[in-house]
């Protein structure tokens, strides 16, 4: 048997690849551009001769900030072959947030529209405008002392700087390597197969790390052609899955509940749809249930981090299907269960997940401690059950929010529901939750909904009802931002 490992390349070398092997092929498109692989490399190619006219090279940081569109693709790309570092930030950033990420990260330019590109560069920083014709260059670096920040200036195989989705507090930076994009690459069509004739829908941003990597990277891996729209919009959403060709659809559960509950008179045929998954936060029974009832497709969990990119993908067969299940490791990634001590756990039995993988920030030798909980099933799948950095300590016990959610879910007012502790006297946590309403409800009557579920000790102390939950762009709850609004 061979055991070979390919050898690892870039993101820039798999781009070369697919240009010399198809170079009149469909490479992506949005609603105003359309490139081919050849078009693709060539335009790359200009706009990193811009960037080294401007100062930027090796060492340099490259901020981002532009909507999922062929011009993110170009000026990503751009700076890759460039040989600086991509700093990709959602186009929902906000002006403050952007300067102190711009400033975090020792950006040394930063690529946006025009209007945002002079308001946010930072001081003494390269401008550069993006448009549909490319990027060019509107102030060159002027090379000074930085002020001091997080990160050092950035070696020669850095790639990409992705921060956290900050879910449960202050985003922080995540470093990682050509290297570790092309394995991400390599592992995520090892497990798919994706090829040439495959058509990917992404309405994700590609500014995080689902959208990156299981769209771009993907599709640059496989040759598939890359549809791009800027905006998840349901109707228009449904019409490209059913009339498009698309085979291939990376969604969260946030987007798949709602595509499940729109327009229901109207009937979209989405046979085409050979592979459709879910990241960024666990898909329940209900909406895997709801979308297969309606689509006949199975939706698939796929999960992943920011620091390691896609770690398991469910590729059962349908009729062998565990929603539950996250699958198995992708390719070269390998997983354990661990308990506190570092002690691999046996299976069946709930543990931290550990991730060593060449795609992972430190690469294969480095044990990424997820703090994520989960067990391997009978079958050998991966399920997730909790976070371990999100569990309560209250009275000496320790809740799993998780399990507070779903008994408060089973209450025929909740709509939507986030769990966590806050601090109480002697260093521990009062159970809270903030419930979104779907009917007439109180306080008191969740917690007597919650007596006939629960231990008496994970029974919220605190309930407070809103509108709706804050959430990331892939549909996160942001519990930093309730537990700082508690």
């Amino acid at each position: 048997m061979n055991t070979s490992h390919p050898t690892p390349g870039t993101v820039v070398t798999l781009l070369t690849q697919r240009a010399a092997e198809q170079p009149t092929r469909p490479a992506v498109a949005d609603e105003q551009v359309a490139l081919t692989f050849g078009d693709l490399l060539s335009r790359a190619r200009a706009g990193a001769g811009r960037l080294a006219g401007a100062g930027i090279g090796r060492e340099a940081r490259v901020a981002i900030l532009l909507p999922t569109s062929v011009e993110f693709v170009e000026a990503l790309l751009s700076v890759l072959t460039c040989g600086a570092s991509a700093l990709p930030l959602h186009p929902g950033t906000s002006p403050a947030e952007a300067r102190r990420l711009l400033a975090d990260s020792r950006a040394t330019a930063l690529i946006a529209h025009q209007e945002e590109a002079h308001a946010l560069a930072p001081e003494n920083g390269a401008v550069i405008a993006s448009d549909e014709s490319g990027i060019r260059v509107l102030r060159a670096h002027v090379d000074a002392r930085r002020p001091a920040s997080a990160l050092p200036p950035a070696p020669a195989d850095d790639a990409l700087v992705a921060y956290s989705s900050g879910t449960t507090g202050r985003p922080h930076a995540v470093v990682r390597t050509h290297q570790n994009l092309w394995w991400e690459a390599e592992n995520f069509w090892s497990a798919t197969r994706l090829a040439a004739d495959d058509r990917i829908l992404c309405v994700l941003p590609l500014a995080h790390a689902h959208g990156l990597g299981n769209a771009l990277l993907a599709s640059l891996r496989s040759g598939a052609g890359l549809v791009l729209r800027s905006r998840f919009l349901r109707r228009p959403t449904l019409d490209l899955l059913a009339h498009e060709g698309i085979t291939v659809f990376p969604t969260v559960p946030f987007m798949v509940r709602m595509l499940t509950a729109t327009d229901r008179r109207r009937r979209w045929d989405l046979g085409a749809l050979r592979l459709c998954f879910s990241a960024g936060a666990p898909l329940t029974r209900e909406v895997f249930d709801g979308f297969h009832a309606r689509f006949r497709v199975p939706v698939r969990q796929l999960y992943g981090t920011t620091e390691a990119g896609s770690i398991a993908l469910n590729t059962a067969a349908s009729d062998a299907l565990d929603p539950a299940s996250v699958g198995r490791p992708l390719g070269s990634v390998r997983v354990t269960i661990e308990d506190e001590h570092g002690r691999e756990l046996p299976l069946g039995e709930d543990g931290e997940i550990v991730v060593r993988s060449p795609a992972a920030e430190g690469g294969s030798e480095t044990a990424l401690r997820t703090r994520d909980v989960g067990h391997w099933s009978a079958t050998g799948e991966l399920v997730i059950t909790g976070r371990t950095s999100l569990f309560i300590n209250a009275g000496g016990n320790k809740i799993d929010p998780a399990e507070v959610e779903a008994a408060l879910r089973l209450h025929p007012s909740v709509a939507d529901v986030a769990v966590f502790g806050i601090p109480a006297p002697h260093g521990e946590q009062m159970v809270a939750a903030v419930v979104v309403p779907s009917g007439q409800c109180t306080a008191d009557a969740l917690r007597v909904h919650c007596r006939t579920l629960l231990a008496g000790y994970k029974i919220p102390r605190i309930v407070t009802f809103r509108s709706t939950l804050p959430r990331s762009p892939l549909g996160k709850v942001l519990i930093g931002r309730l537990i700082a609004e508690a």
